[in-house]
């Protein structure tokens, strides 16, 4: 015989714990994360990751980076970083940069890293070609800000 039962948080927010369809307790990532592919293959030229959403905020989950054979011998600065508008060269937040020889590779796994409601996610780097996939998911802006 079930018992129903509720478990709160003790901060006083009164937040209750969430149990999916599947039967899980939702204690970390609210989502599954989809990787998005993007081939940065112009100099200083800004390149969307993803879109921003309203109410709902990216969770970066994991990166994964290659600069190719074209690199020169002076490495590719890569930088992923939020913006304000859909392809905006300007940095509002940056999230990640990272130099990159040439022919190497690089994947970070298990991040947590949040993007800013209403900001988009791009990447631009000085050398080309890299390519760059970064995995997440979207979570309400809400559940997002609760868990920080």
């Amino acid at each position: 015989m079930p018992i129903q039962s509720t478990i709160r948080d003790g901060s006083g927010g009164n937040y209750t714990a969430k149990v999916t369809q599947r039967k899980q307790l939702v204690v970390a990532p609210l989502s599954f994360s989809t990787f998005t592919p993007v081939s940065v293959n112009i100099v200083n030229t800004a390149f969307n990751i993803v879109e921003a959403k309203t109410g709902q905020q990216f969770i970066i989950t994991d990166i994964v980076l290659y600069a190719n054979k074209a690199v020169g011998a002076g490495d590719a600065t890569v930088e992923i970083y939020e913006a304000s508008q859909l392809v905006d060269t300007d940095v509002f937040k940056a999230v990640f940069t990272q130099e990159m020889v040439k022919q190497t590779s690089l994947s970070l796994n298990g991040l947590n890293i949040i993007v800013t409601e209403g900001k988009w996610l791009n990447v631009k780097t000085d050398d080309n070609t890299i390519f760059v996939n970064v995995a997440g998911y979207f979570a309400p802006a809400d559940s997002a800000n609760a868990r920080e």
